[in-house]
């Protein structure tokens, strides 16, 4: 998920493509079962759609946690990552716009793209606990 998001964020990529789909060290095994790193591309893959586009986002909010933010479809789509070995509870503030409530989706040591609790928005802001080692999709419908 690191990479993705530097090569995203630093690299300004348009698209990210990883070329071996099925192998042991890809985004999905051999037995044909997603990966680990299968499920982390997802949160860019499965939310982050054609025709969004890269908005800022303060790419480095805490030491090890990155964030990376894209709108489309009336959405604001935000991918944090916490290398950290512990979780952090992190600050979201939302610009240009309104929004009352932000589903979720985490991947963790114990959990693959689990849908999280809905987040209330409280002054254009949320606060969200960011597990260690994860990774957490935020969409906020606007």
């Amino acid at each position: 998920s690191e990479h993705i998001h530097h090569s995203m964020v630093e690299g300004d990529f348009q698209a990210y493509v990883w070329w071996y789909i099925r192998r042991s060290y890809g985004p999905m095994k051999e037995d044909g079962m997603i990966s680990k790193r299968g499920y982390n591309m997802a949160h860019f893959s499965k939310f982050v759609r054609p025709g969004y586009v890269r908005i800022d986002a303060t790419k480095n909010p805490e030491p090890n946690v990155y964030v990376s933010a894209y709108k489309g479809d009336n959405k604001v789509v935000i991918v944090a990552i916490n290398k950290n070995n512990t979780g952090i509870n992190q600050n979201f503030v939302l610009q240009n716009g309104s929004a009352s409530q932000v589903s979720r989706w985490i991947t963790s040591s114990s959990s693959n793209l689990q849908p999280g609790t809905d987040l209330k928005v409280t002054d254009n802001h949320f606060w969200a606990h960011l597990p260690a080692q994860s990774v957490t999709t935020f969409v906020v419908k606007r």
